[in-house]
């Protein structure tokens, strides 16, 4: 299960995070973050949901060239069910490298998931206000709840990732 502590963030990123939720209380924005350090096991389970094996296998074979026990993994954890969350496969993420982390705005104590809700839209200019990039502005797969670190590449992190 995915952490939610804010302690599991590097500590820049930590200060970006205390920094974002001071800007969305200003903005009268409550906001919950479900989802700082997320496992590459769990980023596994997470890719697999609505793909099919051939499209799994592809991603197995890109992500081997990088880590190969990453590639291995993906294709442990076995049939994943439900819809496309995540472009990401395991070790693609900053999820688990501490450089991001996932959050929802709230009202009257419920999580706002309509990518209609105006919320969003605060919730995005709170997150570039805190000097984060938020996924939101994403086109080729947008994430409304995910912000991470500016400039951070998984690219460059992939390799030391142990499994």
């Amino acid at each position: 299960m995915a952490s939610r502590s804010l302690d599991d963030l590097k500590k820049t990123m930590r200060r970006k995070a205390n920094q974002f939720l001071g800007i969305c209380a200003l903005a009268d924005l409550d906001v919950l973050i479900y989802c700082t350090y997320r496992s590459p096991e769990e980023q596994a389970r997470l890719y697999r949901q609505g793909r099919n094996i051939r499209t799994i296998r592809g991603k197995a074979d890109e992500l081997r060239e990088h880590n190969p026990a990453l590639g291995d993994l993906l294709m442990s954890v076995g049939p994943q069910h439900g819809p496309k969350v995540t472009g990401a496969g395991p070790g693609q993420s900053l999820h688990q490298y501490g450089w991001a982390f996932d959050g929802v705005p709230m009202r009257d104590g419920k999580a706002c998931w309509s990518a209609d809700d105006p919320m969003w839209q605060i919730y995005g200019e709170c997150a570039v206000k805190a000097g984060l990039e938020w996924a939101g502005n994403w086109t080729k797969f947008t994430e409304f709840p995910h912000c991470q670190e500016p400039g951070k590449d998984w690219r460059k992190l992939i390799r030391g990732l142990k499994v």
